[in-house]
């Protein structure tokens, strides 16, 4: 598809020499939508932007690593035209930063410049109307962001800044949608309403454990004392036993909603997360329904119109059905960030690709064959790393 070279460890970072003088960048951008996926990410051009200024509490960050997600390909595609219409304007995407600040804006405390990040630079919060930056804006060699949704990453004794920022590079949107799915923090549901709120002993099922919100989720869930269990592809299966998961179902094999249905005695599970997009129709979350103890919390990562039918309450037969729409928190990014930096949480990484492969790294996505995130580099190298390579133990 795209000609992918691969290099073992991860790239030293160059010389800061971008500064002030510089007055155009390089960016992919999209011009338009593309229903197909692929042809979308085909039509993706490097061009010159003009270097953005950092306005009242907000930062410059050269990017060092950009995260892919699966968003910036449906947003290409069109999928959510009717929800976030600016990027049918000049669009480049990427919400997922690590690198160093170049600049702050008025206003800024907590960051300062030379200071080593990991940004969010949020969907809503991106795709507003009102939003002085973005849309996205990480596909790039420098990006603006709100001083609100960045995460200081403190550098350890003899560990060198780039490894710490290739560990938390794609943690931000995967890592909050889970956190804030399983725990709330500063989250909420599309309609506003709390999220999750596992505890010791709550029984959690993650609904494509191998994605890149999904492993993060088994995670954070075994951090919390939780029983996890995953639906897998058979090729992750050991992988998800090794995360901490309590149960694994090879979905190739087994319907989870037939094994899971309680017997006679057995109490449901306390929270289903849904990182695939299983329930497409009000039937479906009626068989998930049967899974969930009363009371139980069924939460999607997407396929928000199916929770639209559900009224404002998102409650159908004693049970609750929410959709998320992550917030860009930096409060949540730091518990994430320490958690990855004290070895408690691991982002799993399947490929580090240069810059100029963006479009190859986005049809990795589209695929959807990867275990962990797809990153690109902009650290004059570029790298790939085994499954589970950064981040803890």
């Amino acid at each position: 598809w795209f000609e992918h070279s691969r290099s073992p460890s991860p790239p030293p970072l160059q010389p800061n020499i971008v500064r002030t003088a510089m007055t155009t960048m390089q960016a992919w951008v999209s011009h338009g939508y593309n229903l197909l996926p692929e042809k979308a990410v085909k039509s993706l051009v490097c061009e010159a932007l003009p270097v953005p200024t950092p306005g009242n509490g907000q930062v410059l960050v050269r990017v060092h690593y950009a995260a892919v997600d699966p968003m910036d390909w449906k947003l290409l595609s069109g999928e959510f035209r009717d929800l976030f219409p600016k990027c049918k304007l000049r669009f480049v995407p990427g919400f997922d930063v690590a690198g160093e600040v170049m600049a702050v804006g008025p206003g800024c405390e907590k960051v300062g410049e030379g200071d080593h990040v990991v940004c969010c630079l949020g969907l809503a919060e991106s795709f507003d109307e009102e939003a002085e930056f973005g849309p996205a804006g990480g596909f790039s060699e420098l990006c603006l962001c709100p001083e609100s949704q960045v995460s200081v990453v403190t550098e350890s004794v003899n560990v060198p800044p780039e490894s710490s920022l290739l560990k938390v590079a794609g943690l931000p949107l995967s890592g909050l949608t889970a956190f804030q799915a399983l725990l709330t923090g500063a989250g909420c549901s599309t309609k506003g309403q709390p999220l999750g709120a596992i505890t010791a002993g709550s029984k959690v099922l993650v609904l494509g454990g191998n994605r890149g919100v999904g492993h993060l989720a088994v995670q954070i869930a075994r951090l919390k004392g939780a029983t996890v269990l995953t639906t897998v592809p058979p090729s992750s299966v050991e992988w998800m036993m090794d995360l901490g998961a309590s149960e694994v179902i090879n979905f190739n094999e087994e319907d989870w909603v037939k094994r899971l249905t309680p017997t006679v005695g057995h109490v449901g599970l306390d929270l289903v997360l849904d990182c695939v997009g299983w329930a497409t129709c009000i039937g479906e979350l009626d068989a998930a329904a049967r899974v969930l103890r009363p009371g139980g919390h069924f939460i999607s990562t997407s396929r928000f119109e199916v929770f639209d039918e559900l009224g404002e309450t998102g409650e159908r037969n004693g049970r609750k059905f929410s959709a998320i729409m992550p917030k860009a928190s930096a409060e949540d990014l730091d518990v994430l960030v320490d958690w990855v930096l004290s070895g408690k949480l691991m982002v799993a990484v399947d490929q580090v690709c240069p810059f100029t492969e963006a479009r190859h790294a986005l049809h990795e996505s589209v695929v959807g064959q990867c275990r962990g995130k797809v990153l690109l580099c902009q650290c004059g190298a570029h790298a790939a790393g085994e499954h589970g390579a950064v981040g803890g133990a």
